[in-house]
């Protein structure tokens, strides 16, 4: 990054009126800043004289967030760096740190403490064991969102965040986990955790009454049993949004979430592929369920008795399958009791079909959205099928959303038009 910041002379002798840029009336300049795509050179032209500073104040605070990617500023020299934090530091509320690309993480941490107070989500990549930016999370004070991506941990992170008591979003990716560290956050909504060990589940600190969104996805669990789920059962009474992988034994407690309307489940080729029947049953059998939208990623082993359940999901919008050749049009014939589901979403599904989702279509009035995707079963008469069914004076309407399928673009476009 070239140049330095600060005032720019104007020679003894030069009439000032020479210059029209410093004539520009200050919501001109603010419209300058507009069309500036670098936060750094934002602040050069903030610096060429007083009144462009108060134009670029007064533009920053009009804004709704100004991120910084830590990397643009690792190259400066020392007044450089000086002079940027002081301009723009109090107005950065988004900070990007890639912590693989620092030699001088120390100063760039007590400049960002120090300046950045206003900083409201930080998101870390690479992270490793000797993570010196994570001092930050203890000496900010606003944050509401963090995001870290682990590149090599081997033992569990210090996140010392009890300052950020406003925080309303944690994610972590490819680390290690206790949960102590966030028991104590009034306002956590959201906490997302992907290919992490979770150490000492029968204590993983899920005691969040205000938890609305808890992923758990590919993690491997140091104690496997009960408590886990019997936790999230008892604590996590607002959860509305689960996204689960290894769902198998054990797993039915979770039906009893009385405010969930949203549910991922994911299997993987390294876990069991068994789908908790238990739970399932336990859905259909929730009087008062509010569940919406069910998603089931992965060879899941379904069979009738899983489709029968299914079937009986009666509070559904929403019902996704994907990445599943087990599932086949056998089992459609057993959704006998979906009278509210509107979408279907179909993914990588090699079993079934055009006969399937036809009867489908006929036993559920209310669906009007087909979602297919890399599905080589489904063939035009699927369109036919549907035009049958939906043409019989109900006046009712089907969109398909399909791709990588045996219907021909040509069909397609013709019932379109």
């Amino acid at each position: 990054m070239s140049g330095n910041f600060g005032m720019v002379s104007q020679h003894p002798h030069q009439d000032s009126t020479s210059c029209p840029i410093m004539c520009l009336h200050e919501d001109i300049i603010c419209q300058l800043f507009n069309y500036i795509p670098q936060l750094s050179d934002k602040v050069h032209l903030a610096c060429v004289a007083p009144k462009f500073r108060d134009a670029f104040d007064n533009w920053a605070r009009r804004q709704r967030s100004h991120s910084l990617n830590a990397q643009d500023v690792e190259q400066m020299l020392l007044p450089d760096l000086i002079v940027f934090f002081k301009v723009a530091g109090p107005f950065i509320t988004v900070l990007m740190v890639n912590t693989a690309s620092y030699h001088k993480e120390s100063l760039i941490v007590e400049f960002i403490a120090e300046y950045c107070k206003n900083l409201e989500e930080i998101h870390f990549s690479n992270v490793t064991d000797e993570f010196r930016f994570g001092q930050l999370l203890s000496r900010l004070t606003h944050l509401r969102r963090v995001s870290i991506h682990c590149s090599d941990v081997e033992d569990v992170l210090n996140l010392d965040m009890e300052s950020n008591q406003e925080l309303e979003f944690f994610e972590l990716i490819n680390g290690c986990y206790t949960g102590k560290h966030l028991c104590d956050f009034p306002k956590l909504q959201t906490i997302v955790l992907r290919d992490c060990l979770l150490w000492n589940s029968g204590e993983l600190g899920i005691t969040l009454k205000k938890l609305r969104v808890l992923v758990l996805e590919g993690c491997c669990f140091d104690v496997m049993n009960q408590s886990l789920y019997e936790k999230i059962a008892k604590c996590c009474v607002d959860l509305e949004d689960l996204t689960f992988s290894n769902c198998d034994v054990h797993f039915e407690v979770i039906a009893q979430l009385v405010n969930l309307k949203r549910c991922t489940l994911k299997t993987y080729i390294s876990t069991s592929n068994e789908l908790n029947l238990d739970f399932l049953s336990a859905l259909a059998e929730k009087r008062d369920s509010k569940l919406q939208y069910l998603n089931l990623t992965g060879q899941f082993e379904i069979g009738n008795e899983h489709a029968t359940c299914l079937g009986q999901l009666n509070t559904l919008l929403q019902l996704h399958f994907s990445d599943n050749d087990v599932l086949e049009d056998s089992h459609f014939l057993l959704f006998n009791d979906l009278p509210q589901l509107k979408l279907l979403g179909l993914s990588w599904c090699g079993s079934v079909t055009d006969t399937g989702l036809a009867n489908l279509i006929c036993r559920c009035p209310q669906l009007n959205r087909m979602d297919i995707n890399h599905c080589n079963q489904i063939t035009n008469n699927l369109v036919f099928n549907a035009i049958s069914c939906c043409g019989k004076g109900t006046g009712r309407s089907m969109i398909l959303n399909v791709a990588h399928t045996k219907i021909t673009n040509t069909m397609l476009e013709v019932r379109s038009a």
